[in-house]
């Protein structure tokens, strides 16, 4: 049996990767996670803490980075609505083999926080041989959960794959020795990348109530699609000239004798004609594929196509990818396009180049094109001055704008504990729906409304400890209803100024500014609000923050940097490193406020499809394109009391990143970090059509 086939990366009774209670060398792998659940506890959760129980091993585990493993860990007793322990794990495994077969990890068992139930520090070595696999390490027990001392000091076990489905563990856990099985469904079974699969464990040493065995079940779940699964550095792409990597400064016209037109020749010759008629297909095309306000003008050789993106959503690289494609379809071999992607008549970012180039990436045949990629750029377009002059066709901008063609969002909003004294979770679950309407140019009003349907009892008067909670709730009423305008500054600058009632409670007003210079590595953001509570003017909101976010072009990775005075007007800092991975994200969060730290893991999904049904009656129904959910604990003093709302951004959902900005995914070093997922896109969306 060749050593690939041995599964890695499997979920443990402990939290980790391994057999059945001892960790093993592997890590799950990058862009996949894995959702676990058993029935094992021991420590305080056992009755008697010198053997196993019965209860609730809550696990969630994904391969943020190669090699590289996160793990939150929830543990319970028999009860879920009482108290449980919520828990961080991680675990790195060196990159390179020293012998052959040979893999070696160190890791950590609930590393940080006050009240360290697990603590234990370990190091192992695993060797893999055809169908068998034998691990041995060592680890130093320091946590609080009593006298079982699980993997402290030598341990060790040998796994044999009998088949691609089942597996035969034995092990020695340092407290007890153990023997088991992992049952798996077979190859081909479930959709590719995702994996189900049982753990049952004989236990020698007796647990509570004569009790001997435990199981679990653990689903590992891809978090993107398989190319996807590869980070930008490690993809097979061809290399292309080194001064395509570089922004140049934006242009009028790529032809120096059409500096001199002050309008697009508009002569009436056969060649012309033709080159209208292919302006009125390519229009047709991208209006066909729910692309709209689509604009088009030639300047000789070069076109020049705007357009506003209605139905791809979930990532706005899918819009450029079928415009990209149609540009690259329709028009002659020789000829050059400019796509200028907008957002109620605001440019977000440009992209050029030639058409044969860009249809031959597109169909897998060249390498990614030198090409233009501006984030933010100026207005190519020229406004023609007939039919009633520049004042008539700005008002007949305002009228189109005008005209009812609201979007409305749809989306989760939930409120929540996890780990608590008062439960394993607890929380208050609403839907929200945002509606969108533009007025004109970069003017738009967002209402926004949460309707509360299912809530836990701590998050209500009558709950078991009082409604403990209960402050917390997501309450039903009108949380938003502000009037915002933005302004294109050029150069990369864009900001949006807006005005009304923020978060249900405040008046005022608040300010967002963004500067995205060069290839888009580097996105400096400042926010201002200047807010009083509606119900006391005495209660104010004065956010002054700053804001630095590098993108990393070759990992895929971002880290975000934000400092000053927070919505509740606490000082301190945030730090946000974001993993992509698809349209899934990754977060590893540490902040401080006010003397507090605090560290947690967290999660971005689309709750909407990658192409978004189109305008019925004029209105557009969609989903929430990046539903983000945290779990953080505080560092650093004896015990884990909850701390509800430090370190908060004043930002309502319609802002420059989600509103324009495509959660912050449009920037030439984004588009080239994840240049495959345009060839995809057009297969799916535009080809296959």
């Amino acid at each position: 049996m060749p050593m690939t086939v041995m599964a890695q990366g499997n979920m443990n009774m402990q939290g980790m990767s391994g057999l059945l209670n001892i960790p093993d060398a592997s890590v799950i792998e990058y862009g996949s996670a894995t959702a676990a659940w058993d029935n094992q506890v021991d420590g305080r959760f056992s009755r008697d803490r010198k053997l196993n129980d019965q209860g609730n091993d809550f696990n969630f585990a994904a391969g943020i980075f190669p090699h590289i493993e996160i793990v939150g860990r929830d543990v319970a007793g028999r009860s879920t609505a009482r108290g449980s322990d919520l828990s961080f794990n991680f675990k790195l495994q060196l990159p390179w083999e020293l012998l052959h077969g040979f893999s070696f990890a160190i890791g950590e068992q609930d590393f940080g926080g006050s009240v360290n139930e697990f603590d234990t520090k370990y190091a192992v070595t695993t060797w893999q041989y055809g169908s068998l696999r034998s691990t041995i390490g060592y680890g130093q027990y320091d946590g609080r959960a009593g006298k079982t001392q699980r993997l402290d000091g030598v341990f060790g076990g040998i796994e044999y794959a009998a088949r691609d489905w089942l597996s035969v563990i034995v092990e020695d856990d340092g407290h007890s020795l153990n023997s088991g099985v992992r049952v798996s469904v077979p190859n081909g079974v479930m959709p590719q990348g995702w994996k189900a699969s049982m753990l049952w464990m004989l236990s020698a040493n007796e647990g509570v109530d004569n009790r001997q065995d435990w199981y679990g079940v653990n689903l590992k779940i891809p978090l993107g699609q398989k190319y996807q699964r590869r980070l930008p550095i490690d993809q097979p792409r061809a290399e292309i000239a080194s001064a395509s990597r570089l922004v140049r400064e934006e242009q009028y016209g790529f032809d120096p004798k059409l500096e001199t037109k002050s309008h697009p020749s508009q002569v009436g010759s056969a060649k012309e004609d033709a080159a209208i008629g292919k302006a009125a297909q390519l229009k047709r095309d991208l209006i066909a594929a729910s692309l709209e306000k689509v604009r088009i003008q030639r300047y000789g050789r070069e076109w020049i196509i705007a357009f506003e993106n209605l139905s791809y959503n979930n990532n706005a690289m899918d819009a450029l990818a079928v415009a990209i494609g149609i540009a690259a379809t329709n028009l002659p071999a020789g000829d050059r396009f400019y796509l200028q992607l907008e957002k109620y008549g605001i440019p977000v970012f440009g992209l050029g180049g030639t058409a044969v180039a860009w249809g031959e990436f597109l169909d897998g045949s060249g390498s990614f094109p030198e090409s233009i990629m501006v984030a933010a750029p100026t207005n190519r377009l020229r406004r023609r001055s007939g039919g009633g002059g520049v004042v008539a066709s700005a008002m007949n901008e305002v009228k189109d704008y005008l005209s009812f063609r609201p979007t409305v969002m749809l989306r989760p909003v939930l409120s929540s504990t996890l780990g608590t004294e008062y439960g394993v979770f607890d929380y208050s679950l609403a839907v929200r729906t945002d509606l969108v309407l533009p007025l004109w140019q970069g003017a738009a009003f967002n209402i926004t409304k949460d309707w509360s349907f299912l809530e836990s009892q701590d998050f209500t008067k009558d709950g078991v400890f009082g409604g403990v909670f209960r402050e917390q709730r997501v309450a039903t009423g009108v949380k938003d209803r502000v009037i915002s305008q933005t302004f294109r500054l050029g150069r990369g600058f864009t900001t949006m100024i807006s005005y009304g009632r923020f978060f249900a409670v405040n008046d005022g007003a608040t300010l967002e500014s963004r500067w995205e210079p060069g290839d888009g590595r580097h996105r400096f953001r400042v926010i201002l609000s200047d807010l009083e509570d509606k119900y006391d003017p005495s209660i104010t909101r004065n956010a002054r923050l700053a804001s630095w976010r590098y993108f990393f072009q070759r990992t895929n990775s971002e880290i975000n940097l934000t400092a000053g005075e927070f919505y509740n007007e606490d000082s301190g800092y945030k730090v946000d490193f974001t993993q992509h991975i698809g349209d899934t994200r990754l977060h590893l969060i540490y902040k401080k406020s006010e003397g507090n730290a605090f560290a947690g893991i967290g999660f971005t999904i689309p709750l909407t499809p990658r192409k978004d049904l189109g305008r019925i009656a004029g209105v557009q129904l969609t989903g929430a394109p990046s539903w983000r959910y945290d779990v953080t604990t505080i560092l650093g003093e004896q015990g884990n009391r909850l701390v509800f709302g430090p370190n908060i951004i004043p930002s309502e959902f319609f802002s420059l990143r989600n509103g324009y900005f495509n959660g912050d995914r449009l920037s030439p070093a984004y588009i080239r970090a994840n240049q495959e997922r345009l060839r995809e896109a057009w297969q799916t969306f535009g080809r296959a059509k």
